[in-house]
């Protein structure tokens, strides 16, 4: 019997889902030409190659709706002259917060970049970090430079506000895929295991509860080709990202 292959990936509550039928050395010229257009198609749902869908899953990964989008500007005394400078500021604050967390027990998590060529085209922060025993005076008062703007993440908003990040990278030209954000150093990685062999028969079905982001499928004489994004429902009181579950497809 004829087998599909099937690949899942998850960051915290955002699941990525693909399956498609491979192409085998067997396959005659036609069959190889239909094949390949589903492979192809499920390849570039696997690898994500556009640096906004990276941050997005790495968002998805290690912050939730409670966490926080932090934008932190400069006035006219604290204005550094250059991006580089603003690094060097940006990490000091940094310091200063993961040392405030540490002597609570707290740990801090953390994506920011640099920006400063759209709006009134000054210098500032965005930054995404967890939340933590509700120390948002503590994170006001530690940035001495400048206002602070927080607000919570939307956990249905991730592909949003990594697009919104890396924005002006995109319109920069950067080239596809290249980082423009600073991550810390203990970020949960999406879980990402081999794919598997599933049989012919199998269609991708996600949770009755899940919240579904995007879904897309094609199918020919010789082949298929089905992806679904979907969110988990959120625990109450669990901020932790929960272990994926048992694979469902039926």
């Amino acid at each position: 019997m004829s087998k599909q292959r099937y690949k899942r990936i998850q960051a915290g509550r955002l699941v990525r889902e693909v399956l498609w039928t491979p192409v085998y050395p067997s396959d005659k010229p036609a069959q190889r030409a239909a094949k390949s257009r589903c492979t192809s198609a499920a390849r570039r749902r696997v690898n994500l190659r556009c640096a906004w869908q990276k941050l997005m899953m790495s968002l998805a990964a290690n912050f939730g709706g409670r966490d926080l989008h932090v934008v932190l500007t400069y006035d006219d005394e604290h204005l550094p002259s250059d991006a580089a400078g603003a690094r060097k500021i940006v990490r000091r604050f940094i310091s200063q917060l993961r040392a405030h967390r540490a002597a609570r027990g707290d740990e801090l998590r953390y994506v920011y970049n640099v920006e400063g060529r759209h709006g009134d085209r000054r210098l500032h922060h965005h930054m995404v970090l967890n939340a933590a025993g509700g120390d948002l005076e503590a994170i006001k008062s530690l940035w001495a430079c400048g206002d602070v703007h927080i607000e919570r993440i939307d956990a249905y908003g991730y592909a949003q506000l990594a697009q919104y990040l890396t924005k002006e990278a995109r319109e920069d030209g950067a080239p596809v895929g290249a980082r423009s954000w600073i991550p810390s150093k203990n970020l949960r990685k999406p879980e990402s295991p081999p794919a598997e062999w599933v049989p012919e028969g199998v269609q991708l079905s996600p949770p009755a509860n899940a919240h579904i982001l995007e879904r897309e499928s094609q199918e020919n004489e010789f082949g298929r080709y089905q992806y679904v994004m979907y969110l988990l429902p959120e625990l109450p009181l669990d901020r932790k990202a929960r272990p994926a579950p048992k694979r469902r497809i039926s």
